[in-house]
C-alpha cells in the first residue's frame, strides 16, 4: 500500500496549493472541481468519488470545459501585464497596416476549422495514410515535390489517436508536487477518458478532464494537467495512467522520484531523425530510426525508472520541406535577393507549411521505439536548427528577414510548442507560468526545471532570437543571470541545455579559405571551383582528394549540417558550409557572446558554489569536453561539455573525425579581449580507449557513432555521467549498446573548503578584481554589452565582417 500522503493532489485545497520560490504565482496550476462519470465504453475502468486536479483556468469553475484559445480570442482574460505580444499571425510586413495577417482574401487563416464530430477514421479523415511511421526506410526528398495532401497525412499506430506524450513541467521544493501533464491529438471532439492512480494501489485511481489546447484541421490537442504528492522519503513511486477511447483502454508507467530522492536518473538525447540526405542503405544498415530507442526503453525498466529525458534539439528533421512542398518551389525559383526577401506569404503556403509540420510530429514520434519513450519517460525539450530547418537563424539578413523565412519560423516555433511543450504562445501570454516556460523578449521560450532540490535543468531558447551576429539577445542573457543568482542554497548543480556545443574543435582552416572565396563575390559555381584548388592539402586530411565537394560535404556532417539551402537556393551566391560554420559558439562572430556567456556564469558558479555543466548535441558524434583552469582543476571554473548525438542520424565520416582532432591548445579569454592564454583553458577530454567492438583508438575525443547519455545527480551535487553508443545495426544482437564512462562531475567547494586562488569576475574580499573590474565596464552604457545591443558591442571588438 502506497504512503498514505501520496497521490494525485487537489489543488484547490490551499495546504497543497504551491507556494514559495519554486512557484510563486500558485494560482496558475488550482483548478476547481468538475463532477466526472464513467462513459460507457470505459470497459470498467475505475473512477474515484475525489476531484480531477486540472490546472488550467484557474478562478472560475465555470470555464473549465473552455477552449482556451477561443478565450484567448474572444478577448475575455486578456493579461496586459504579460509582455511584449508575440506575432502569431502570418507575416508580411509591407501590408500589415491592413491586417496583421496580410493575406489574400479567402485566407486558410481566417476560415472557421472544420468542426468533425466523427472518431478518427483513416478512410474519412486521411485516405491510405502514406506516411511513413515503421521501419520501412522509405526516404524523405527522394522524389523531390510531392502531392502532400496525401504523402502529408499520418494514422495513429494505435488506430485511436497520436499520443501519449508526457511532459515533465517541475517540482515545488516546499510542498514536493510533482507537475507534469500528457497529451493526445486525437480527431475527434470527445477527449479519452483519462485516470491514473498509484501502480501498487489502485484504490486511489483518479480521473482527471481534458483541457483543449489547440485545434488543427479535425484534430484536437487534449492535455491532461498531473499534479502528484511525492513520496516524503528518498523512494521514488511508479504511476499508471490510462487512457480510454471507443471502448479501448490504453495503459502506462511512469516514475516520481521521491521527495529525498538519493539518485535522481535523467537521459539526454538530440537529432533523432534521419537528416534527407541519408540514403536508404544507410538507414538499414544502422538499424533504422527506432534502434537506440528500444535500447533507452529497455534501460529505463532495467534501472529502476528514468526520471526524465533531456531532447536537445533537432527531434524532429523538417529540412525534407524544400524537396517535397510544391508551393515553395516558386520562392526557389524567383531571382535576386530583393525578390526574395519580399515574396508574399499566401494562403497556400500557410497551409502547406501548417500541414507539413503537423505530419512531420505526427509522423515521427509514432515511429517504432520512440513512441513508447514519450509516453513512459517525462520529456523536457528544447528547440534547434532542424526542428525548424537546417541552419535556421544563421543566414544572411535578406533570407532570414524574408516573409518565406519568418513565417516558417513562426509554424515551427508553433508546432514545436503544441508537441514538444503541449501549451500555445496565446496561452502562454494569458496564463504565464514562469517556473514552465519563459519569454524575456517576448521572441524565443525559455525553462528551469528542478531535478531534485540539489540541481536544475536551464534550457535556453537559442534559435528565435538567433542571427549571425548573436545568439541569445542581451535582455535574454540577463535574464538567464539573474535567475541563476536567485536559485534556492539547496542547488548545487545546474545542467545548461546547449543545443549546440560551447566546447568542440574548430575547423579554422577550412572557414579561413571559405571565407576568403565569399569575399571574391563569385557566383556559385566559380566559387566551388576556386574551393577545390585552393583546399587541395585539406581535401586530402578528409580522404576526398578527388571529390572535393564530398569532402566538404562530409565536413557538414561534421557540424550536424546538411547544407540543404546551399543547394537548392544556388543562385544566392552564398558558400553554404560557411553558414553552416557560423552556427556554432565556437566561431569568431559568436566568440565576444560566448566569452561573456561563459565568465558569468563562472562568476555565478563561485558566488553560488555551484557546478555549471553544459549537455549539446547537433555534431552526430559524441564526447566530452572542459573549461578548466589548470592551477587548479576542480574549482568553480571547471565546467564539463557532455556532447550526446546522435540517437537516430548518422555519424560523421570518421575522416572528418580526424580533422577534428586538432591538437590547438585554446584558452578562454577574458571579456573584452582576444588574449592566447588566460585562467581557463578548453578541450576536448580523450574519453575513449577503444571502439565498441574493442579495438583500440587511436582518435579519442570523439567517436562517430550513435549514443545517448544517462546521468545521476545526487545529493550534493555529484553528478555522473554514461555515454551508451551503438554496437550493431541488426535487430536481435545481444546487447545494442556499450558504455562509456562514468564521467563524475564534483560538486563546487562550499566557502571554506575552496583553496585560496584568485578568480576571476567577482569581488576577492579585498576589492574588484581585474576582471570583474572589466565586466562592468563592459556592461556599463556604452560597453560591449551595456544599452545598445550585442551587435554594436561585436562592431567595437574590431572582428571581421
Amino acid at each position: 500500500m502506497a504512503d498514505s500522503n501520496a497521490g494525485i493532489v487537489d489543488i484547490n485545497r490551499e495546504e497543497n496549493s504551491p507556494s514559495g520560490d519554486v512557484y510563486p504565482n500558485s494560482d496558475s496550476h488550482a483548478a476547481r472541481s468538475v463532477s466526472v462519470s464513467i462513459p460507457p465504453s470505459s470497459g470498467g475502468v475505475q473512477t474515484y468519488a475525489g476531484e480531477p486536479p486540472g490546472y488550467y483556468d484557474p478562478a472560475h469553475q465555470d470555464t473549465l470545459n473552455e477552449d482556451p484559445i477561443e478565450k484567448i480570442r474572444s478577448g475575455s482574460s486578456q493579461d496586459s501585464t504579460s509582455g511584449p505580444p508575440i506575432q502569431s499571425r502570418p507575416i508580411n510586413p509591407s501590408a500589415q497596416s491592413a491586417s496583421t495577417a496580410s493575406l489574400r482574401s479567402g485566407s486558410l487563416v481566417s476560415q472557421p476549422l472544420p468542426n468533425h464530430d466523427a472518431p478518427l477514421s483513416p478512410s474519412r479523415t486521411f485516405g491510405p495514410g502514406l506516411g511513413n511511421r515503421t521501419e520501412d526506410f522509405s526516404q524523405p526528398g527522394k522524389f523531390g515535390a510531392v502531392d502532400i495532401e496525401t504523402v502529408y497525412r499520418a494514422v495513429p499506430s494505435n488506430g485511436l489517436f497520436f499520443g501519449p506524450y508526457l511532459r515533465y513541467g517541475n517540482i515545488d521544493l516546499q510542498t514536493g508536487i510533482w507537475y507534469g501533464s500528457v497529451m493526445v491529438v486525437i480527431g475527434s471532439r470527445v477527449a479519452p477518458y483519462f485516470q491514473i492512480h498509484p501502480t501498487d494501489d489502485i484504490s486511489q485511481i483518479r480521473t482527471i478532464e481534458a483541457r483543449q489546447v489547440y485545434q488543427f484541421e479535425n484534430f484536437r490537442f487534449f492535455r491532461y494537467n498531473i499534479a502528484i504528492k511525492q513520496l516524503p522519503g528518498d523512494t521514488g513511486q511508479f504511476w499508471t495512467y490510462a487512457i480510454t477511447h471507443q471502448g479501448n483502454t490504453l495503459a502506462y508507467q511512469f516514475i516520481v522520484a521521491g521527495m529525498q530522492e538519493t539518485e535522481w536518473k535523467f537521459m539526454a538525447f538530440s537529432c533523432a531523425d534521419f537528416s534527407i540526405s541519408v540514403k536508404e542503405g544507410e538507414r538499414t544498415e544502422l538499424g533504422g530510426i527506432g534502434y537506440l530507442w528500444e535500447d533507452v526503453i529497455t534501460k529505463h525498466h532495467q534501472i529502476g525508472g528514468i526520471h526524465a529525458m533531456l531532447g536537445g534539439g533537432d527531434q524532429i528533421y523538417a529540412d525534407r520541406m524544400w524537396k517535397e512542398i510544391p508551393s515553395l518551389q516558386d520562392w526557389l525559383g524567383t531571382k535576386g535577393k530583393i525578390n526574395r526577401k519580399d515574396y508574399e506569404w499566401t494562403p497556400q503556403l500557410e497551409r502547406d507549411l501548417n500541414l507539413a509540420y503537423f505530419f512531420y510530429y505526427t509522423n515521427h514520434f509514432d515511429r517504432v521505439g520512440i513512441r513508447d519513450c514519450l509516453s513512459q519517460i517525462p520529456g523536457v525539450f528544447q528547440i534547434d536548427d532542424h526542428d525548424i530547418f537546417d541552419g535556421y537563424g544563421s543566414y544572411p539578413d535578406y533570407m532570414q528577414e524574408s516573409h518565406v523565412f519568418k513565417n516558417i519560423g513562426r509554424i515551427a516555433f508553433q508546432f514545436y510548442l503544441l508537441f514538444q511543450h503541449q501549451t500555445t504562445e496565446e496561452f502562454l501570454r494569458v496564463n504565464p507560468d514562469p517556473y514552465d516556460l519563459f519569454t524575456v523578449t517576448g521572441n524565443g521560450w525559455h525553462f528551469l526545471k528542478y531535478m531534485g532540490p540539489s540541481c536544475v535543468i536551464l534550457g535556453p531558447d537559442t534559435r528565435a532570437e538567433r542571427h549571425l551576429r548573436s545568439i541569445i539577445g542581451e535582455a535574454t542573457h540577463y535574464e538567464l543571470f539573474h535567475r541563476l543568482e536567485a536559485l534556492p542554497l539547496s542547488v548545487r548543480h545546474v545542467v545548461l541545455m546547449l543545443a549546440i556545443p560551447i566546447v568542440y574543435p574548430r575547423l579554422t582552416t577550412v572557414e579561413h579559405v571559405l571565407t576568403g572565396v565569399k569575399h571574391t563575390k563569385r557566383v556559385i559555381n566559380g566559387a566551388w571551383n576556386m574551393i577545390g584548388k585552393a583546399t587541395s592539402k585539406v581535401a586530402s586530411v578528409i580522404g576526398a582528394e578527388k571529390q572535393t565537394q564530398a569532402g566538404f560535404d562530409n565536413i557538414k556532417k561534421a557540424f550536424g549540417k546538411s547544407g540543404v539551402m546551399g543547394s537548392l537556393v544556388s543562385s544566392f551566391g552564398e558558400i553554404d558550409l560557411l553558414d553552416d560554420l557560423a552556427d556554432h559558439w565556437t566561431h569568431a562572430h559568436h566568440e565576444p557572446e560566448r566569452t561573456f556567456f561563459v565568465r558569468n556564469l563562472q562568476r555565478i558558479a563561485r558566488e553560488k558554489c555551484v557546478r555549471m555543466t553544459f549537455v549539446s548535441g547537433d555534431v552526430h558524434c559524441c564526447g566530452m569536453g572542459r573549461f578548466y583552469n589548470p592551477n587548479d582543476p576542480d574549482n568553480y571554473q571547471l565546467m564539463y561539455q557532455v556532447i550526446t548525438s546522435a540517437i537516430s542520424n548518422v555519424p560523421p565520416p570518421g575522416g572528418v573525425v580526424r580533422l577534428l582532432h586538432n591538437r590547438d591548445k585554446l584558452y578562454l579569454p577574458e571579456i573584452g579581449t582576444k588574449h592566447d592564454k588566460t585562467d581557463t583553458r578548453e578541450e576536448m577530454l580523450e574519453f575513449f580507449e577503444r571502439d565498441v567492438d574493442g579495438e583500440k583508438l587511436e582518435l579519442r575525443k570523439l567517436l562517430p557513432r550513435r549514443n545517448y547519455a544517462l546521468a545521476v545527480v545526487e545529493p550534493d551535487g555529484t553528478m555522473a555521467w554514461d555515454l551508451y553508443v551503438q554496437k550493431g545495426g541488426h535487430y536481435g544482437v545481444a546487447e545494442r549498446t556499450q558504455k562509456y564512462g562514468p564521467l563524475i562531475v564534483p560538486p563546487v567547494a562550499q566557502p571554506g573548503s575552496e583553496p585560496n586562488v584568485e578568480g576571476y569576475g567577482v569581488p576577492d574580499g579585498s576589492g574588484y578584481d581585474e576582471q570583474y573590474r572589466r565586466q562592468q565596464m563592459m556592461m556599463a552604457p556604452g560597453g560591449v554589452y551595456g544599452p545598445g545591443g550585442l551587435a554594436e558591442g561585436v562592431n567595437h571588438m574590431n572582428l571581421e565582417t
